[in-house]
């Protein structure tokens, strides 16, 4: 079965230095006002209380996206929740749109210094139903993500290890040798 069924994907880019939420707010709240994005924008919930949660949350129709906190290294997280794009390019437009929002990101004046580690990236399928916890659905999702990770990380060697046990949902760390600016993996993939 094709892992892509799953409408929920996750991409997680992990920033090189920490911000402070607060500062964050403002930046979210303009990107609905301005219309940054292509996809409908809602509220921004501030969750600094929960450790280790999802700090703030950029709320969307369709998506998400939030200042992620997990495993203790802070990040971007673009989260597709529904109406997803056809299968093949599902996990394509998610990786795209973590990265447009770290573009984004990075051209906030009020986050100046703010950079991204973009020779690591998370993806997750928290869709238990359409992507099974078992050595099957991460063969399958693993044979998804390499198409990805070749134009993604062109020319670079690239790993892509399971991450999460059975109680989580599936999900796969890729780590290339050698990166790029974000500007530079965009443009490979856009």
């Amino acid at each position: 079965a094709s892992m892509t069924l799953s409408n929920r994907i996750q991409a997680k880019i992990y920033a090189t230095s920490s911000i402070k939420l607060d500062q964050l707010v403002p930046v979210f709240h303009g990107w609905i006002r301005e219309k940054k994005l292509d996809e409908l924008a809602i509220d921004v919930a501030d969750y600094e209380h929960v450790q280790e949660g999802p700090g703030v949350l950029l709320v969307g129709h369709q998506f998400d996206y939030s200042w992620d906190l997990g495993e203790g290294r802070p990040g971007l997280v673009y989260l597709r929740k529904r109406e997803a794009p056809a299968p093949e390019a599902r996990l394509f437009d998610a990786v795209q749109r973590a990265l447009v929002g770290c573009r984004l990101l990075e051209q906030e004046p009020a986050l100046a210094g703010i950079g991204f580690k973009t020779d690591e990236l998370l993806v997750k399928l928290p869709d238990r139903l359409r992507a099974p916890v078992d050595d099957a659905g991460f063969a399958a999702f693993k044979a998804e993500l390499e198409p990805l990770a070749a134009k993604l990380y062109a020319g670079a060697t690239v790993t892509i290890e399971r991450v999460g046990d059975a109680r989580d949902v599936l999900g796969a760390r890729l780590k290339a040798n050698a990166a790029g600016s974000v500007a530079e993996l965009l443009a490979r993939i856009g």
